[in-house]
């Protein structure tokens, strides 16, 4: 199995403005998994993704990966979700390490940034099993919380233990609650992964008149190079 090719190529300075009033710039680990296309569409975009990271496997791998994915960006798409992808990498002592990231935005009543996250602060904390954090980004305040969970594959196979990190980040300039999800099986990665989410939530800004749009899918030279060190 090979990592995923990360996306580096200048993207049109001509897209169209999001509507939501931000941005933000998706590190280039991640597939995109197609939320803006058509259904037709995004099955074959699954199809040349799983062709692309099983290029050395079987069918059956190719097959059952884009059968994963193609669950995970409708799920992500019935839940309203922005944004959909998943990284899969080889580690170094011949394991696949994989991540999925879901990004969606909520409405909340017009009130302040540091309002806002004190108050998900103070609920997020009242559950027990969840560590939750407040912390600054470029945008604002935002609350991070760390929670384990468990997913069950079908056909009855033991459930598999996964953590779950949500950086959930008030932009009431845009009458919106950001919240970017991570969730990963493989725990010795980690801190690789809320690196990653961390450098994501750094990238999120406000829209106005005059800003220059970017695409999800850009990135620099310098986080590119941080990711290929990352992970060999």
């Amino acid at each position: 199995m090979t990592a995923p090719r990360p996306e580096t190529d200048p993207q049109p300075e001509t897209a169209p403005r999001p509507e939501t009033g931000f941005d933000f710039v998706v590190p280039v680990a991640f597939h995109d998994l197609g939320l803006h296309l058509t259904d037709e569409e995004r099955a074959a975009h699954l199809e040349e993704i799983s062709a692309e990271i099983w290029c050395g496997g079987t069918d059956h791998q190719r097959r059952s990966t884009q059968e994963l994915y193609g669950g995970i960006a409708d799920a992500a798409a019935a839940d309203g979700a922005t944004y959909a992808g998943i990284c899969m990498v080889a580690t170094e002592d011949d394991r696949v390490s994989s991540a999925s990231l879901i990004i969606r935005s909520e409405t909340v009543e017009p009130a302040d940034a540091e309002t806002i996250a004190r108050t998900l602060q103070d609920v997020l904390t009242l559950d027990p099993a969840a560590d939750v954090h407040r912390t600054e980004v470029e945008a604002g305040p935002a609350v991070v919380s760390f929670v384990g969970v468990e997913w069950t594959p079908p056909g009855g196979a033991a459930a598999i233990p996964m953590a779950k990190v949500d950086v959930y980040l008030p932009l009431p300039e845009a009458s919106s609650l950001l919240v970017m999800s991570l969730t990963t099986p493989s725990l010795p990665e980690l801190p690789d992964y809320v690196a990653l989410l961390s450098e994501l939530a750094g990238t999120v800004r406000l829209l106005g008149d005059d800003t220059p749009v970017r695409l999800p899918a850009q990135q620099d030279g310098e986080s590119a190079a941080r990711i290929a060190s990352a992970f060999g």
